[in-house]
């Protein structure tokens, strides 16, 4: 459980490091500097220290589409990022177990009838949260919401593939090495189409440091998190990872003085409960 306590740490750390990092900088040049580290890094440790002869070309393939996915997200999280608080991203984290129930539903044969109470308690905690914030700081429009709901899907498509991944014993490194590379081309793609060339040198220059540092800690939370879910229980993983979504709350509130008001707290609580009764009827 370690592991997992640890990647909850990290992973909450990485998106107030996204936030901090995300003013006056190009989303796309960003993710391209950060995933230039992450995937020298992750490659070296492959080179130096795993056999990676088991990966059958199959496996690179899903692989591949899992690694994609978290691409998409990840550009629509840091898309919204730039607009909205960082509580948003903690609440359609919670939400984004309703995703994960649907798809045990569609293609797992789970009973629907089970998991509609946690269901309809997440949906009822997250209107209340948007109802109570419709008319201050916390407001968002409905881009927003949108760019949201991507992220929501894409990273619970990611989170699937990659631990059908683990069962198949692919090495976590694997998967992290082949992630950051993809995001690495289309980061670089897109910020040499739409970012000049003194703004590309300027941000080498003076996010440097900032950028090392996400990297190193959007690697320690990969492989925690990855290493979590292979050795860990699926119930106590699920319910560990519950708390990812309220440390973020809590950092946004720590590092932003974000107000978190009453109301959302209770709100929050409500999506919580319904995401704990969900995640016990899931597994």
């Amino acid at each position: 459980m370690i592991y997992i306590f640890i990647s909850i740490l990290l992973f909450s750390l990485n998106n107030v490091l996204w936030k901090q990092n995300l003013e006056n900088t190009p989303v796309s040049s960003l993710i391209a500097y950060r995933a230039f580290f992450t995937t020298i890094l992750a490659l070296l440790y492959i080179l130096f220290f795993t056999d990676t002869g088991n990966v059958t070309h199959y496996e690179f393939a899903k692989i591949t589409a899992g690694s994609i996915s978290g691409v998409l997200g990840l550009f629509c999280m840091l898309t919204a990022l730039k607009h909205i608080s960082l509580q948003w991203i903690g609440i359609y984290n919670l939400v984004g177990v309703i995703f994960t129930a649907l798809y045990l539903m569609i293609f797992e044969n789970f009973d629907f009838e089970e998991s509609a109470i946690g269901i309809l308690t997440i949906c009822i905690g997250f209107g209340f949260f948007i109802f109570t914030n419709t008319k201050n700081s916390m407001q968002i429009k409905g881009k927003q919401h949108m760019l949201l709901l991507c992220m929501t899907i894409f990273f619970t498509v990611v989170s699937l593939v990659h631990w059908k991944n683990l069962l198949s014993e692919v090495p976590p490194i694997v998967i992290i090495a082949n992630q950051e590379l993809i995001v690495l081309i289309t980061g670089l793609f897109i910020t040499l189409k739409t970012v000049s060339m003194p703004s590309i040198r300027n941000i080498v220059k003076t996010k440097f440091s900032q950028v090392l540092l996400m990297s190193l800690v959007v690697i320690g939370a990969f492989s925690a998190s990855l290493l979590g879910l292979k050795i860990t229980d699926p119930l106590v993983s699920g319910l560990l990872f519950l708390a990812n979504p309220l440390v973020t709350i809590l950092f946004s509130a720590y590092f932003f003085k974000e107000k978190v008001t009453l109301k959302n707290w209770i709100a929050i609580a409500i999506i919580c409960l319904g995401a704990f009764l969900l995640q016990i009827k899931i597994f």
